[in-house]
Order: C-alpha cells, then sequence, then structure tokens
C-alpha cells in the first residue's frame, strides 16, 4: 500500500514537473502552434538530459569516469538553458543553444571514447537534432541544421580510424550492451515525440473544429453547425414518417436590456439562456444560436404535442432566470414559434420559414408565449 501511494507520488510530481518545463517559454499571445513547438523542444531537451544522466551514469560503472563528464555536461547545460529560457522567454537563443548543443556534444562523447564502435554508435543520438531543427519555423534553417548533421557525420568517417590511440579497452559484450542501450534510448525518445507530436496535432485539429463548429459566447452550435447537422436530419427524416418539430426561439426585448444593464448583462442573458436549452434539450435534439438573439432548435422523432411541451417548459423556466446586475435583477422573457415538418417540404429552410413566421405573430400577440404554425 505504502509503494502504491509512493508511486503515485512521484507519478503526479513528475507529471507536475513536466507541465511546469512544457509551459517556460510561453507567453500570452503565443498562438497554439509556437506553444506546439515550444514544448516539443522542451520535451526533446528533458529527454536527452535523461539519456546524458543514464549515460553519465554507465561510464562511472564503467570506470571511465573523466568521459563521463560530456554527457552529464549535457543536461548541465540543458538546465542553464531552460532556467534562461523560463526568466528571458528568448525562445529563438535557446533553441539555437538546444539544438548545437544536441549535435555537437554526442560527436563529442564520442570522440573521446575512441570512436564508432568502442563508443556504441553513441554518435546516434545527434539522430534527434534533426526533430529539434523542425522547430525552427524557417524551412531554409531547418535544412541548414541537417546539412551541419550529414557533414559532422562524413567528418566522423573519416576520422574514425585515426581514433586508435584514444581508443579504450572496450570487452565486445560492453560495446554490444552500449549499441543496444543507445538503440532503445534513442528510439524511445523518437517514438514519446512523435507520439505527442501526433497527439497534440490531433487534438489542435479537434479544438480547430470545435471552434469552427460552436458559438463563442454560449458554447452552443453556432449557425453553420446548426445546419450542417439539420440538413442531415432532414434528409433521413424525409424518407421515412417520424415526426419532426422546429422552433425558433428570441429572448424579448434584448436591445432593452442591453441599453438598461450593459452589453455585458446582455451577453449573460445569452449565456443563461444557452444553458437552460442545453438543460432542457435531449441527446438527439439538434440546437443553435441562430443569430442576435435568436435560437433555433430541431426536434426529431418528436409530435407536434410533445414539442409545445418542451417550448412551453423552456418559456416557463426562462422567466425563473435571475441575472445580479449594479442595477439589481436582471429578469428577462422569450417568445417562440413552433412548426412541424411538412413531408412535402422540398428543402429544411421551408419548415424555419414557418417557425419564423410563427415566432413573429407570437411577439406580435404580446411575446414572452408560444405560438404554434
Amino acid at each position: 500500500m505504502h509503494l502504491l501511494l509512493e508511486l503515485a507520488f512521484v507519478k503526479e510530481m513528475f507529471l507536475n514537473t513536466l507541465n511546469f518545463l512544457s509551459s517556460i517559454a510561453d507567453q500570452e499571445d503565443d498562438s497554439a502552434k509556437v506553444r506546439r513547438e515550444h514544448r516539443f523542444l522542451i520535451y526533446l531537451g528533458t529527454l536527452m538530459s535523461i539519456g546524458g544522466l543514464i549515460w553519465g551514469t554507465i561510464s562511472i560503472y564503467s570506470g571511465i569516469f573523466y568521459e563521463s563528464f560530456i554527457p552529464y555536461s549535457y543536461a548541465l547545460i540543458t538546465i542553464i538553458n531552460f532556467t534562461y529560457l523560463y526568466f528571458s522567454k528568448d525562445f529563438k537563443s535557446a533553441q539555437f543553444i538546444q539544438v548545437l548543443l544536441s549535435l555537437l556534444l554526442p560527436f563529442v562523447f564520442q570522440f573521446f571514447l575512441g570512436g564508432f564502435v568502442a563508443s556504441g554508435a553513441v554518435v546516434l543520438w545527434s539522430i534527434l537534432t534533426i526533430l529539434g531543427g523542425f522547430t525552427f519555423q524557417n524551412r531554409t534553417t531547418t535544412l541548414r541544421w541537417f546539412v551541419v548533421y550529414l557533414l559532422l557525420v562524413a567528418t566522423c568517417g573519416i576520422v574514425d580510424k585515426k581514433l586508435s590511440f584514444i581508443t579504450i579497452e572496450v570487452p565486445p559484450e560492453v560495446s554490444l550492451l552500449f549499441i543496444t542501450l543507445n538503440i532503445i534510448l534513442i528510439s524511445s525518445i523518437i517514438f514519446t515525440l512523435f507520439y505527442y507530436f501526433v497527439s497534440s496535432e490531433e487534438k489542435l485539429q479537434q479544438q480547430l473544429q470545435d471552434l469552427a463548429n460552436t458559438d463563442v459566447l454560449t458554447n452552443i452550435p453556432n449557425r453553420r453547425s446548426f445546419f450542417t447537422r439539420a440538413h442531415e436530419e432532414f434528409e433521413r427524416v424525409k424518407r421515412g414518417d417520424a415526426p419532426f418539430a422546429i422552433l425558433m426561439i428570441d429572448i424579448d426585448h434584448f436591445k432593452a436590456i442591453n441599453d438598461t444593464y450593459g452589453h455585458d448583462v446582455g451577453d449573460k442573458a445569452l449565456v443563461h439562456f444557452a444553458q437552460l436549452l442545453k438543460e432542457q434539450s435531449r441527446s438527439i435534439d439538434i440546437l443553435g444560436r441562430y443569430g442576435g438573439e435568436e435560437f433555433i432548435v430541431l426536434l426529431p422523432q418528436t409530435s407536434i404535442s410533445e414539442a409545445k411541451m418542451f417550448a412551453e417548459r423552456i418559456i416557463s423556466c426562462c422567466r425563473s432566470i435571475n441575472i445580479e446586475t449594479p442595477q439589481g435583477l436582471c429578469h428577462f422573457t422569450i417568445s417562440a414559434g413552433l412548426c412541424r415538418l411538412d413531408p412535402a417540404n422540398a428543402e429544411l429552410l421551408e419548415p424555419i420559414k414557418c417557425a419564423d413566421d410563427a415566432l413573429y405573430r407570437a411577439k406580435e400577440q404580446g411575446r414572452d408565449q408560444l405560438e404554434v404554425a
């Protein structure tokens, strides 16, 4: 039990640290794309630092004391660089330092270990620099980093045979262990980064889609989203004989609310009513903000009598909404127009116009009521 609690505590601490690190470069006006680039580079530096600590520890355990300073120094410089980034928000400078560090130190480490074989191909860590290069918004800059990487690899291949004078006597089984660890760690880092990138990209696309389909103020579907879903439902209903109704709703004297209490209270009235509409609607109902203070609800599989009961319940509940303001409580009412679907309707706009005409009559007859077409 104690072990599980300790593991849970460690996990929570790790996630909190990761969340803190992922936001150290962010500023209020940064776009979602820029924030994603920040996180990608920070995760790269963090994961490579963990790899550096592992390699430094392995080096000490293997008796390679002086060389262990190189991977340890990667972690140390990364900490210094990220600290600078946190206080300065100078992402470009920190980005350059981190990518350069990720590119050069594996080559230096390999050099001091005596070459490709003796180091267990530690130069493979520089491959991760290619991923770091993608955090540069300029493609030319990314390409330049890739060219530098290729030149260093070519140089490494040329001088590798000349490093025999500093080659450390490493048993073949230890070299095999080194290269196995390198492949495992590098593959894990690449997988983690791309898993994060793909999942965050999918999340961003979903957020953009939700933003395009949702009214920002009321958090219900906007007019575009309503018509997309309503057209699909309309075509389905036309092929069958299920009852179907359209309800148009308008907040009464909305201009007077804005003039008397201010536009912020008018916005609160819209939000409160939208929340009421969501609470009273079923999962199959399609609702949306039609424009201004007008709302629309499509009621599938609903008879005209059932739709009338729904509309009258909304009107009644709306009378109970109270909004506190400096001038006192703000109350408001709504008017509604209801129309059933006629199978002869060729277009969705016909029952919508029918419901809108009924709404107009409800307003003419004194508001705070329902008119059925």
